[in-house]
């Protein structure tokens, strides 16, 4: 059975990115710190919400696929989903969107995943899962042919 896994960690592959999310933050958290006239407890919760928020951008994900599952492990949470749930793919820039719908459609950002690329493994992602579709149809079309 042929795998595949890698992490993806977006700050560190986007250092202006990150420099530019970092400035806002501050910026953001100094507001919060007058506005709240200078608690440092409404501060501490600001920071904390920020960061939990943003966690999938400071913190790596590793990803994981094969021909029975797809996995996504956060820094604190695992999501797992059997591949047979995902009825198409599409590639897009900064990653490939698994959906369990056959066209698409607007609800597939809710339950589809999104394995996002590591910074030079594009094309091989592409290629394991166009393949990995692609032996999936035949064999669910293989008992189809026996019948007949």
């Amino acid at each position: 059975m042929e795998s595949l896994s890698w992490k993806s960690h977006p700050a560190r592959e986007r250092p202006l990115a990150t420099i530019l999310v970092v400035l806002i933050i501050s910026l953001l958290l100094l507001i919060v710190y007058y506005l709240t006239e200078k608690n440092i407890l409404m501060l501490v919760m600001a920071a904390l919400i920020m960061l939990i928020s943003l966690s999938t951008f400071f913190f790596p994900t590793t990803y994981a696929i094969d021909s029975k599952k797809v996995t996504i492990k956060y820094q604190y949470t695992v999501k797992e989903r059997n591949l047979t749930a995902f009825r198409s793919y599409f590639p897009e820039q900064r990653g490939i969107l698994l959906s369990p719908y056959l066209s698409a459609s607007r609800l597939e950002n809710f339950r589809g995943f999104y394995l996002r690329y590591d910074k030079n493994n594009k094309a091989e992602v592409d290629t394991f899962v166009k393949k990995l579709f692609e032996s999936q149809i035949d064999i669910i079309s293989e008992p189809a042919e026996e019948n007949s």
